[in-house]
C-alpha cells in the first residue's frame, strides 16, 4: 500500500516537472509562433501521440454519450480557456514569473472543493498552503522588495487560476468515471476543436512563423508529448487518488522546476529571493501532505 502511495506522489511531482518546463519551452516557441497556434498544434501532437498509445496497446475506454457534457466542461477549462490565459500572460511576463502566479491554484482549490466535493483540510494541510504561499510571493519579489511582474501578465494569469479551479471540480467526477488516460485524450481532442476557429481568428491580428519550422518544432513536439499527454495522464492518476486539495499543492512546485529549468535553459537570472522561496515551496508541500487534526 505504501509503496502505491509512493507511486501517485512520485506522478505528481514528475507532472510538475513537465509542466515546469513548460513555460520555458512556450517561451522559445512564441518566437515564431502566437500562443493561439502554439497551443492548438501543441494539442495536435498531443492527440495523435495518444490515439496511437491508447489503440496500440488497446487501452481505450468507450464513451458514454451522457458523460460527453462533462468532458466538453473539463476541456473547455482546460485545455482552453486555461492554456488562452496562460498563453498571452507569458508573453507579458517571464517564466519564472508566469509559474509562480499559476502556483496560486492550491490556495483557491481548497474552497471549492470545501463548497461542491465536501473535502475536509487538516491543520497540517493549511500550514503547507500558507508556507507555499509566502515561498511564490518571495519568489515575485526583487531585491527592493517590489513585484516585478507586469500587470496585464498577472491579469491574463491571474485568470489561469480561476479556470484551473473549475477544471479540478470536474476533473475529480471524472476521474470516477473514467481512466485517467482516457481523460486526457479527450480532453486533447475536445480543447483542439475549441481551438481551430480562434485559430483562424488570431492569425488575422497576430501571423505566425509556420515556415521557420527547426526554430519551433522541438519545443513543440516536447510540448505536446510530455506536457499535454503525459503529464496530464500523470496528474488525472494523482488527482483521482489524493483528492482536488492535496493534489493541487503539488502545482506550488512549478515554479520551483520552471526557475531551475529557466536558468540552465535561457539562462534566466536564480536569485537569492527565487532561491529562498524554492525552499519554503517545497516545505509547504511536506506539511501539506502530513497527517493532522481535520480543519
Amino acid at each position: 500500500m505504501k509503496d502505491k502511495k509512493y507511486i501517485v506522489h512520485l506522478a505528481g511531482v514528475v507532472a510538475m516537472i513537465f509542466w515546469g518546463i513548460s513555460f520555458v519551452w512556450s517561451t522559445q516557441v512564441y518566437q515564431s509562433l502566437n500562443p493561439t497556434a502554439t497551443i492548438f498544434l501543441r494539442l495536435v501532437v498531443a492527440t495523435i501521440f495518444f490515439t496511437a498509445i491508447l489503440f496500440a496497446f488497446r487501452l481505450n475506454e468507450k464513451i458514454k454519450k451522457e458523460h460527453l457534457g462533462l468532458f466538453a466542461l473539463a476541456a473547455m477549462f482546460e485545455p482552453f480557456l486555461y492554456f488562452i490565459f496562460e498563453g498571452y500572460g507569458l508573453k507579458n511576463t517571464s517564466p519564472i514569473i508566469g509559474s509562480a502566479i499559476v502556483a496560486l491554484i492550491p490556495l483557491v482549490t481548497p474552497i471549492a472543493a470545501r463548497i461542491f466535493l465536501k473535502e475536509h483540510l487538516t491543520a497540517m494541510n493549511i500550514v503547507g498552503l500558507i508556507v507555499s504561499f509566502i515561498g511564490v510571493i518571495v519568489m515575485l519579489l526583487n531585491k527592493n522588495l517590489e513585484f516585478t511582474a507586469s500587470p496585464k501578465g498577472i491579469l491574463f494569469l491571474s485568470g489561469c487560476v480561476l479556470v484551473a479551479v473549475g477544471y479540478s471540480i470536474a476533473l475529480i467526477r471524472l476521474t470516477k468515471l473514467y481512466k485517467p488516460l482516457t481523460i486526457t485524450w479527450m480532453q486533447n481532442i475536445i480543447g483542439m476543436l475549441y481551438f481551430i476557429p480562434m485559430v483562424v481568428i488570431m492569425e488575422h491580428f497576430e501571423p505566425s512563423s509556420f515556415g521557420n519550422v527547426k526554430d519551433y518544432i522541438v519545443p513543440l513536439v516536447c510540448l505536446g508529448v510530455f506536457c499535454s499527454a503525459t503529464a496530464y495522464a500523470l496528474w488525472a492518476f494523482a488527482y483521482s487518488k489524493l483528492g482536488a486539495s492535496k493534489a493541487n499543492v503539488y502545482t506550488n512546485l512549478i515554479p520551483v522546476f520552471t526557475a531551475i529549468f529557466s536558468y540552465f535553459i535561457i539562462h534566466e537570472s536564480l536569485t537569492v529571493n527565487k532561491i529562498i522561496g524554492i525552499v519554503l515551496v517545497v516545505l509547504g508541500l511536506v506539511f501539506s501532505q502530513m497527517k493532522g487534526k481535520t480543519k
